[in-house]
């Protein structure tokens, strides 16, 4: 007898609604430097591999595995993890590029999965997104995935829920929860 919703939303807007009571609990990847807040637990789900999204045509798309330093030259389709564009998960993959050698060519920044790969798919630029994005299959008909190596080349996703929630069904939730 319990209710599940799923919501999809910007990572700062579903953060924000956990802390303030709107939702039990979030699955999520680190934009907003959840390990910060206080109030939350947090638990790991998941390492996703990262994925290089390339539209058929381009020259790298034929590799079987691709690093940052690969990419220096390529015009950027920027996966962000936030809407505002300036977050803790964005700079965290900027560090990446530059520990690469270079600041990236970024043409366009988006928590919007869809437009990125469509723009890919029209040969706009290329994008780093994570493993299970290829599954999704809209619009990315001229997209090839190629796997992105090196270090800290994965998503972290997280279950995140505010410490002092007493609700019974998130507690019977969180204790079926694997140990981290």
């Amino acid at each position: 007898n319990v209710l599940i919703i799923c919501s999809r939303d910007d990572t700062d807007r579903l953060t924000s609604g956990l802390i303030k009571g709107d939702y039990d609990m979030i699955f999520t990847w680190d934009s907003t430097n959840l390990r910060q807040e206080e109030s939350l637990q947090l638990q790991v789900v998941e390492q996703v591999p990262l994925r290089v999204a390339l539209y058929a045509s381009h020259p790298l798309a034929r590799r079987s595995e691709l690093t940052r330093r690969d990419l220096k030259q390529e015009n950027i389709l920027f996966m962000s993890p936030s809407g505002t564009g300036d977050s803790f998960g964005d700079a965290f993959y900027i560090r990446l590029y530059q520990q690469a050698g270079y600041q990236p060519n970024i043409l366009l920044r988006s928590n919007d999965m869809e437009s990125i790969l469509m723009m890919v798919a029209a040969e706009e630029g290329i994008s780093i997104v994570p493993e299970y994005t290829h599954s999704w299959d809209i619009g990315t008909e001229n997209v090839v995935f190629v796997p992105l190596t090196g270090e800290g080349e994965t998503e972290e996703i997280l279950i995140a829920w505010r410490k002092n929630d007493e609700n019974p069904a998130l507690q019977h939730f969180i204790q079926k929860l694997p140990e981290g």
